[in-house]
């Protein structure tokens, strides 16, 4: 992918304040826990192990170990898609992740004809498809393309990471921002001017990635910590790193399974 998506203006007022808060959160959590460059690095690899299952020229199939270590690296997807996936066979999902990565059209009609080839039931499972194409796409290009998972933003639910940077997002039914590729690079051009006016100059779309990741981290404990729904369906405490390394899907223990697995696939 040669070229970078055209961000689209705005509509929404993205409040710094709340951009330094979080990131200051998120810098003092990840000192405590290696250093931000641990997350980075992790981030790096999971984008190296994308890369090479993807090539820059589009192979004729992909093996069935390396689409399931694909699927393996998105937190929603491999939770909720089991059954589906049962149901597909290893070259049709082949040919959905190549048709999505090296197919002609806008990356919004691949996405959801990718979304349309997994054999889903239920809105949770069509919404794992949805945010499995969008890690697809980020993690192999993430100079490129924005993470445009439901986390980042849900147009259905108006809810997101992104909401939480929106001062006096509560009393908003409604927010003007679409999931669109543009709009989403609109956000993340927002981000890369906050992080660079904050010191940051390399790595900034996985930067960008953690802090909205805490974000939203944030927002579920809020909502639901107290009720035991954080533990139930994310499968974390009340640590809020925990929850950033799984909705990034950089857990320690997959990343150098995978990391390993990608060595042998050329």
């Amino acid at each position: 992918m040669d070229k970078h998506i055209r961000p689209a203006p705005l509509k929404i007022r993205l409040e710094p304040r709340i951009a330094a808060s979080k990131l200051e959160q998120l810098l003092e959590d990840m000192k405590e826990r290696g250093g931000v460059e641990t997350y980075l690095e992790a981030l790096r690899s999971k984008h190296q192990v994308f890369t090479a299952a993807l090539p820059d020229k589009r192979p004729a199939a992909l093996r069935a170990d390396v689409s399931g270590v694909l699927l393996e690296c998105v937190f929603p997807a491999r939770r909720k898609l089991a059954g589906p996936m049962q149901n597909l066979s290893p070259e049709a999902f082949s040919e959905a992740i190549l048709g999505l990565v090296y197919g002609r059209g806008d990356l919004l009609s691949r996405m959801r004809a990718f979304s349309e080839r997994i054999p889903t039931q239920t809105r949770k499972e069509s919404g794992a498809a949805w945010d499995l194409a969008a890690e697809l796409l980020h993690f192999r290009y993430p100079d490129a393309v924005p993470l445009m998972t439901r986390w980042v933003w849900d147009t259905q639910t108006m809810s997101g990471a992104v909401r939480e940077f929106v001062a006096g997002n509560e009393g908003m039914n409604i927010l003007p921002l679409e999931a669109t590729p543009e709009h989403l690079e609109g956000v993340r051009g927002w981000f890369v001017e906050h992080l660079t006016a904050s010191g940051f100059y390399r790595d900034l779309p996985f930067v960008t990635d953690l802090i909205l990741a805490r974000a939203y981290s944030d927002y579920v404990r809020s909502i639901s910590g107290g009720l035991g729904i954080l533990q139930g369906d994310f499968g974390a405490k009340q640590d809020p790193m925990e929850l950033v390394v799984k909705l990034l899907g950089i857990d320690a223990r997959r990343g150098e399974r995978h990391a390993a697995a990608s060595q042998t696939w050329h």
